[in-house]
């Protein structure tokens, strides 16, 4: 084989291993990518994301802004026609840092435990006002106290009301000691001393964030799972405070489930993820709102609506399943109702499908817009909401004066629907408590039965802008094995097509020059001579007449012959 051809003969072999190779990185991209991800994204000891996860102080700072409604007519509360008047003061703005402790990896299971530690720094500078400005509200403690005893003897009632008769139904007090310093009342020392039941708070004093800064005891303890077996399952919560249901709730909304709040599966949708609260003491819904974009980067807007704030989430949970749910529940001490959930169902509905916001409501379902935290709250009054009422029904805004529903206050996560990493999360929230009038308790007579807005607060947190570079690069990977597939199926055509056409070109150009190379062909005459003469002769007689050669070529060649002769 000569040179050349083994020269073209590789090169077309490179061609087509090109093209089989480009095809073959164009079908696998997909599978590709998702290697990446389930090698990246899981959680464990030596991950990228685990030294940001563990502890957020080498982040850029997140702010938790306080805002408070400082009550201005509370005389008037009694009066016929009067509404509480609120002035929204703040905000208070504190640098927040988060610490996971006692961090235990389980590769049995492929989970974490842990606890969260928030740490809260007040930060001067960027607050609108100061700690010492004296807030006036719902006289929070006495509330609670009234609304625990509501079902007791009415013996116990009165002596609860003549231990409040030296109370206001409101009391004022400095900023820092309704968040994090509190303040001391006569009720937390009696109920401490007294054993009202295993619901009472193991605090001296009373205060929103009282005894939280540094501590490990608020949010409960956590079991994730880590996404190492199967990245479809990374950051769903398995276990809150060691078991996968709450006493809080009646099955089946007493289920611990959702993300654990900081990672969420790959490949979301735009229909709904969940979030388990370790705040509120249960899961929450959030629906897929709009696509938005975050510098460069898609992601899904997912909300707090209907589902969660309308009492109006239904799941189905056939029989079979739905017996393992838990049957009992400790929330029948707090509201008037049976334990078992108000129904609102209509007749004649799958019995599979479960409304499950009806449970959430603790036994008696609350305008849409509120979350019953109660029996989270040690059987407080408290009632979550976005703030200023957000989304929520227009008769709760129209009981106080104050309150602002045009400005948009969600509660909101994006989401990168490829890879599940937030991207952003506005997290705002308010804090209700609900006023109601008692028959007994003296302090509460002839007092509107109102839900009370007490403080609101915000936190939004932001990929940084090198993070979101490095995630477009992740994101970049199936593209870049579209292109690269691509070119190299372009490239391995062009070879072989070229190889094939130098080839064709080469052979002809060899077949023309050989037949222009070749010699005339030698043609042998053989001379046959005959006797033109008709005459007949003898036999034995000798003839002299000349021959003449029977062809053309024969005739002209005897022709030059005698020529030479006659010369």
């Amino acid at each position: 084989m000569r040179p050349w051809a083994n020269k073209s003969f590789g090169l077309g072999l490179f061609g087509l291993l090109l093209i089989v190779s480009g095809t073959a990185l164009y079908f696998s991209g997909p599978a590709i990518f998702h290697h990446i991800i389930q090698k990246e994204l899981p959680l464990t000891p030596t991950s990228k994301a685990f030294e940001v996860w563990s502890d957020t102080s080498s982040l850029p700072p997140m702010y938790f802004k306080i805002r408070f409604f400082n009550w201005t007519n509370p005389e008037e509360l009694r009066v016929p026609g009067s509404k509480p008047n609120l002035q929204e003061v703040g905000p208070y703005v504190f640098r927040e840092v988060r610490q996971k402790a006692n961090v235990t990896f389980h590769p049995e299971n492929h989970t974490v435990s842990y606890f969260n530690r928030r740490w809260w720094y007040y930060e001067p500078e960027l607050t609108n006002g100061s700690l010492n400005d004296r807030i006036t509200q719902l006289n929070t403690v006495a509330i609670s106290a009234k609304h625990k005893v509501r079902f007791w003897d009415l013996a116990l009632q009165s002596t609860l009301s003549f231990m409040l008769s030296t109370t206001s139904i409101y009391n004022t007090k400095t900023v820092d000691e309704l968040l994090f310093k509190g303040y001391s009342d006569s009720l937390i020392d009696i109920g401490k001393m007294t054993g009202m039941g295993e619901d009472i708070p193991p605090f001296d004093k009373f205060g929103w964030f009282y005894a939280r800064n540094g501590s490990t005891m608020f949010d409960g303890h956590f079991n994730m799972d880590t996404g190492v077996e199967d990245i479809a399952n990374f950051g769903v919560l398995r276990n809150w405070n060691y078991k996968d249901t709450t006493r809080f709730f009646r099955s089946p909304c007493n289920q611990v489930e959702g993300s654990a709040g900081e990672f969420w599966p790959p490949y979301q949708k735009k229909d709904e993820i969940v979030l388990f609260s370790g705040d509120l003491c249960r899961p929450m819904v959030y629906e897929y709102e709009q696509t938005v974009d975050h510098m460069g980067v898609e992601g899904y807007q997912y909300v707090l609506s209907e589902k969660t704030l309308g009492n109006s989430t239904r799941r189905r949970y056939p029989h079979d399943q739905a017996r393992y749910f838990e049957p009992t529940t400790t929330t029948g001490d707090f509201f008037d109702a049976e334990p078992s959930a108000e129904i609102t169902d209509e007749p004649g509905t799958n019995p599979d499908v479960v409304n499950i916001g009806n449970c959430f409501c603790n036994g008696k379902c609350t305008p849409a817009g509120l979350m019953n935290v109660s029996s989270c709250r040690y059987g407080a009054p408290v009632f979550a909401s976005l703030p200023h009422f957000y989304r929520a029904d227009p008769s709760l805004r129209e009981q106080v004066n104050g309150i602002n529903s045009e400005e948009d206050h969600d509660f909101s996560i994006t989401l990168e629907p490829t890879t599940g990493i937030p991207l952003r999360v506005a997290a705002n929230l308010q804090i209700n408590i609900l006023l109601e009038p008692s028959k007994t308790v003296s302090l509460f007579k002839n007092v509107p039965r109102v839900y009370f807005p007490v403080i609101w607060f915000s936190l939004e947190v932001d990929a940084t802008e090198n993070f979101v570079n490095d995630l477009k690069k992740l994101l970049a990977v199936p593209s870049v094995c579209i292109y690269a597939a691509v070119i190299m199926i372009l490239v391995g055509l062009l070879i072989v097509c070229g190889v094939a056409l130098i080839y064709f070109l080469t052979s002809r150009a060899k077949s023309l020059t050989d037949d222009k190379n070749a010699k005339p062909t030698e043609r042998k005459l053989e001379l046959v001579y005959i006797d033109n003469d008709n005459t007949n002769d003898d036999g034995n007689v000798r003839n002299d007449r000349r021959l003449y050669p029977n062809s053309i070529e024969g005739r002209n060649m005897d022709l030059q012959s005698r020529l030479q002769n006659e010369k």
